[in-house]
């Protein structure tokens, strides 16, 4: 909303709306009231400390250059709410630590390893081996790592992310096939993992090659992906391995093709003929499930048993329950409205304290 609308609805200035904003000058309790009603935010949310946003450079922000000035400003505004929710939950909950490595603590040392290795250096360390990952958004935050939707307000960004401390925070854009969602998940994986610390790089092509890299080793293994293909693929192999790893077609052709299993010209026709039938931007006829958070459904889960819900959680933020409610969005494997329908019982370790 702008400066001038709000000032309208409140009854009062732009110029005035812009000294407030700044904090050089006091709103009197009943243009406060004015401003939460317009704004339908609870009162106490202008009263609340101020939280400093997490610094510029600790955000990996996909696709920058068309990314607008205020989707950015919304994206790190809706991060300190994010903030907010991961206290509230590590200070209610018992909930895994963080154990989502930078890579220079990973190696012991500061030195940079190409994408794959890092990947490679990751499922090491995590004990993983070889094997595909089932349910990727589970073992990050079994790491310890927060996932938040970005499909409420933030639709026009594909994913961010960025550490609060030790925490790591993830935002998806959750209006995407499962397959494109668990990509993104490796993608800022990959950011977290290698942009961060003293090897922190500007943002730009290279760092988000490195990352799709970095996502693309970490899904489909070198050593699995050569054992598991047999002669020449053909679009028919494609479509039934791609179940095997959970990625799209177009993920699996590419890393097929830069591990030197297919040729240039497979590749190319392969690539042709997944984008005629529609698998450039989907998964026509996946029978995948979008992965869900465990955490957060846990969460609500036990909320719901108290005969309480987002208004609850939102009055303990001052924030306003739809916020708490978007940062859920496509997440919670219940119905985000009316009653509540779990899903299958999770084994994740998070207990009431």
């Amino acid at each position: 909303m702008t400066a001038t609308a709000l000032a309208t609805e409140a009854g009062t200035t732009a110029p005035w709306v812009s000294q407030a904003e700044n904090t050089k000058k006091t709103p009197s309790p009943e243009l406060v009231r004015e401003f939460a009603r317009v704004l339908n935010f609870p009162v106490d949310f202008f009263y609340r400390p101020v939280t400093a946003l997490p610094p510029s450079d600790a955000f990996h922000f996909r696709a920058t250059s068309r990314l607008a000035k205020k989707d950015e400003a919304t994206a790190r505004s809706l991060s300190t709410l994010a903030i907010e929710l991961s206290d509230w939950i590590e200070a209610t909950y018992r909930a895994p630590a963080p154990e989502v490595p930078e890579l220079q603590d990973l190696l012991d040392s500061d030195d940079s390893l190409p994408p794959e290795q890092a990947a490679e250096a990751l499922r090491g360390a995590w004990g993983l081996g070889v094997s595909p990952i089932k349910n990727l958004l589970q073992l990050l935050e079994s790491k310890g790592a927060k996932v938040y939707s970005a499909g409420g307000p933030l639709q026009a960004i594909d994913a961010f992310s960025f550490r609060h401390g030790e925490t790591p925070v993830i935002f998806l854009n959750v209006h995407k096939s499962a397959e494109r969602l668990r990509f993104d998940l490796a993608h800022e994986l990959g950011h977290l993992v290698m942009h961060g610390g003293s090897l922190h790089v500007e943002p730009g092509k290279e760092k988000e090659q490195a990352a799709n890299d970095f996502a693309s080793s970490f899904l489909m293994p070198r050593a699995d992906v050569l054992g598991s293909i047999r002669g020449n693929l053909m679009l028919e192999d494609i479509l039934m391995l791609k179940r095997r790893w959970h990625v799209s077609a177009m993920a699996l052709n590419l890393r097929a093709h830069r591990l030197g299993v297919i040729s240039d010209w497979t590749y190319s026709t392969l690539a042709k003929q997944l984008s005629m039938a529609g698998f450039r931007r989907s998964e026509p006829g996946s029978d995948l499930l979008a992965e869900s958070s465990s955490l957060l459904t846990q969460v609500m889960n036990d909320m719901r048993g108290q005969g309480a819900g987002f208004i609850e959680i939102a009055r303990a933020l001052d924030v306003r329950a739809q916020d708490v409610r978007d940062l859920m969005l496509g997440l919670v494997t219940f119905s985000l409205e009316g009653n509540a329908q779990t899903g299958s019982r999770s084994q994740a370790n998070l207990r009431a304290v």
